[in-house]
C-alpha cells in the first residue's frame, strides 16, 4: 500500500507540468482575489484544501468500486481482478501518451458535453461568494475538468480493491500537484523553460510504471493466494 501511494506521489510529481496547463487556470483564478498577499494565501489553501477533499472521495469511491468488482468477478486463482484491470488501463494508458509524445496520432477520449455545462452553471452561481468561498468552489470543481492524468489515477485507486488505501492513493495524487499548481499561481512555471517540452514523457513514463507496479501486485496476491490454496490441499 505504501508503495502505491509513494508511486503516486512521484508520479504526480513528475508530471506536474501536466496537472499545470490543465488546472492552471482554476489554481490562477483562486489565487488572484487581490493584491493583499493574505488573502491569496487563504483563497490558494481554501483551492487546495478542496480540491483535496474532492480527490479523496473520487479515491474512496472508485476503491469501493473495485472491492466490488473484486467480490464479484475472483475466481479460484485469480482474486485481484480490479487491480489487474486498473493497472493494464495505466499502462496502455501510459503508451498512448508514449505515443503522442513522439508524435503518433492517438485518439482521444472527450469528456461529454454535459460536465462543461455543468461546470459553467455552478462556476456561476459561485460568483456572489466571498472569494475564500469562491475558491474553494474552484477546488471542488477540478475533478470535472477532462483531465485523463486525474483519472488515470482515479483507476489506480479503483485497482486497490479498497476505499481507504483508494483515498491515500488520490491524497498521494494532490500532494504531488500542489508544488506545480502553487508555481502557475506564483508564476514561477516559466522557470522550467524548455524542460516543459519533456512533460508529455514523463507523464507518459510515470503512468507505465505506476501501472506496471499495480499489475505485479496482483499478480503476487494471486500467487501467495494460490499457494494458500495448494498448503491447504490434501
Amino acid at each position: 500500500m505504501t508503495a502505491l501511494v509513494l508511486s503516486a506521489l512521484g508520479a504526480a510529481l513528475i508530471g506536474g507540468g501536466h496537472c499545470a496547463s490543465m488546472c492552471g487556470a482554476f489554481a490562477c483564478a483562486a489565487a488572484d482575489v487581490s493584491r493583499d498577499f493574505p488573502a491569496k494565501l487563504r483563497a490558494s489553501a481554501a483551492y487546495h484544501v478542496a480540491r483535496l477533499a474532492a480527490y479523496a472521495s473520487l479515491g474512496a469511491v472508485a476503491g469501493s468500486l473495485g472491492a466490488n468488482v473484486d467480490a464479484t468477478l475472483a475466481i479460484r486463482g485469480f482474486v485481484r481482478p480490479a487491480a489487474l484491470f486498473g493497472g493494464s488501463l495505466l499502462v496502455l494508458w501510459g503508451i498512448a501518451r508514449l505515443l503522442a509524445a513522439f508524435g503518433v496520432p492517438v485518439p482521444r477520449i472527450r469528456a461529454p458535453r454535459f460536465m462543461g455545462a455543468v461546470t459553467s452553471r455552478l462556476l456561476r452561481s459561485a460568483a456572489p461568494l466571498s472569494a475564500t468561498m469562491r475558491a474553494a468552489v474552484l477546488g471542488a470543481l477540478a475533478p470535472l475538468l477532462p483531465c485523463g492524468w486525474l483519472y488515470a489515477f482515479v483507476a489506480s485507486a479503483g485497482a486497490t480493491g479498497s476505499a481507504a488505501t483508494g483515498t491515500l492513493v488520490m491524497v498521494g495524487f494532490w500532494a504531488g500537484t500542489v508544488p506545480a499548481l502553487a508555481a502557475v499561481a506564483l508564476g514561477l512555471h516559466r522557470l522550467l523553460g524548455p524542460a516543459r517540452r519533456l512533460i508529455p514523457l514523463a507523464t507518459a513514463i510515470a503512468l507505465i510504471f505506476v501501472g506496471s507496479m499495480t499489475v505485479m501486485r496482483a499478480v503476487r496476491a494471486d500467487a501467495v493466494q494460490m499457494e494458500h490454496a495448494h498448503g491447504r490441499a490434501p
